[in-house]
């Protein structure tokens, strides 16, 4: 009887702990952002979601939703190159791990807590290129001498 109850109590705890990374390692996390130069603004946009939000060197940080796409960080700043970049989503182990044994990953994939983004992230901008256009040549039948003498 006793070896019966053992089952069932196994089973239980092992059913009870589905959605590991769900629990242990949660379905949003923040990203920081480092971004140069100080006054570029960059919005965060996800395939399905629309725009996430935006962050800036002032206020760089911001708290996302765990998701098997990709973010794509989009940064304006007057002088600069704009700048489109893409945060790749990855797999965590815990998710991985703890999906297979417990409930086969089904509860982590639906919660998007199997997913991660790097907690940091560096954008640097490049300075607009000054447009340089080479004054047209002349050939010598254009150049006109000028008389500094009054006629």
């Amino acid at each position: 009887m006793s070896t019966k109850l053992s089952a069932w109590a196994a089973v239980l705890a092992v059913t009870s702990l589905g959605g590991c990374a769900s629990i242990t390692q949660g379905t949003t996390q923040t990203m920081i952002f480092s971004i140069d130069p100080p006054q570029a603004r960059c919005t965060l946009t996800r395939d399905g979601d629309g725009e996430l939000g935006t962050v800036s060197a002032s206020r760089n940080t911001i708290t996302v939703g765990k998701d098997k796409d990709d973010i794509i960080v989009t940064c304006k700043a007057e002088g600069f190159e704009t700048k489109t970049m893409r945060v790749v989503s990855s797999t965590q182990a815990a998710g991985v791990v703890g999906g297979v044994f417990l409930d086969l990953g089904i509860t982590d994939m639906i919660t998007g807590a199997m997913w991660k983004y790097p907690g940091e992230v560096s954008i640097a901008m490049e300075p607009l290129k000054a447009a340089t256009v080479p004054a047209p040549a002349l050939a010598p039948a254009d150049l006109v001498p000028v008389s500094t003498k009054n006629d």
